[in-house]
This record gives C-alpha cells, structure tokens and sequence, in this order.
C-alpha cells in the first residue's frame, strides 16, 4: 500500500495598484487572497478476488497566491506590509496543505480489503471530511484574517507642501 504526496504547486495571480492601498481594495473583493486546491487519485494496483489488496494513492496540490505586480516601486514601508502579509498567507494555505496530508496519509490502508463499491464509499466519505475538515479551518480562523492575512497600508508621509507649511510662522 502507498501514498504519494507530491510536493504543493505553488503559482501566482497578478494583483495591481500603485498603491498598497489600491492592491488592499483588489484583494478584498477577491472571494479568497489564496486558494489551495487538491486532487487525490487512487488507482487499483492488485485485487484478492473481489476484494483490494493495494492500492496507489497520489495526492495532487496546488496553491495559488497574490503576486503584486508594481512591488518594486512601491515604499519601503509598503513593501514590508506586503511581505507580511504574503507571509501570513502562505502560512495560512500551508495549514490547508496540512489537512490535506491528514486526510489523505492513510487512504490506502482505508480501502484494503475493500470491494469496489465499499472502497469507492470510504474514499468519498474520506474526501468530504477533508473538505469539512478544510471548512472548518477557514470558519475557526476567518480565512486567515485572525492571523494577519489582512493588508493594513502604512500611513503615507507628508507632501513636502504639507511640510513646509507646518514649519512656516
């Protein structure tokens, strides 16, 4: 018996603004700042009759993330929140790849033994409770928003016209 868990796909979608502030505004509308996806697969590898007697699993992840795409002109200071932020996400979307995991390490065993119809059943039941599982990740912790995959921009400095009137008597 086997599972395969192949190292997380980890791609980016553009995001854009001048500003953070302006990137903050695009990602809250999106549905979620990250998204992890997976794709187990089992395939029969031997039969006892009627019955399982092993099986390959192969479990599939992809996670896709923000990528800012005018970072570099932005401030030093927007760029730290920036980092921060893509930080807490990637964390909060390893949590999700850690379920997955979960869910998934013992699959194989779960269906030695196992008619077709019977395995096919476990195997169902076994991905809606990872989903559940999923669910409930993001309900307990509001999609990452209560460990800091929120965007707070930094207070701009400022204008030099601004300055030089709080100085002048």
């Amino acid at each position: 018996m086997s599972v395969l868990t192949y190292e997380p796909t980890w791609t980016t979608f553009e995001v854009h603004g001048h500003t953070l502030e302006e990137v903050a505004r695009h990602v809250e509308q999106l549905p979620e700042a990250g998204q992890t996806h997976w794709t187990p697969r089992y395939h029969v590898q031997e039969w006892d009759g009627n019955n399982i007697k092993r099986v390959q699993v192969d479990v599939y992840v992809e996670v896709s993330m923000p990528h800012w795409a005018e970072y570099d002109s932005a401030t030093p200071a927007e760029k730290a929140e920036w980092d921060r932020f893509v930080e807490a996400l990637r964390t909060h979307e390893e949590g999700h790849i850690e379920i997955v995991r979960t869910y998934t390490e013992n699959a194989d065993v779960m269906m030695e033994g196992q008619d077709e119809h019977g395995a096919a059943q476990k195997w169902q039941d076994n991905l809606q409770a990872l989903q559940q599982a999923s669910d409930q990740y993001d309900t307990s912790n509001d999609h990452g928003r209560n460990a800091g995959t929120t965007i707070t921009a930094p207070e701009q400095e400022a204008g030099e016209s601004e300055q030089e009137e709080a100085v002048t008597p």
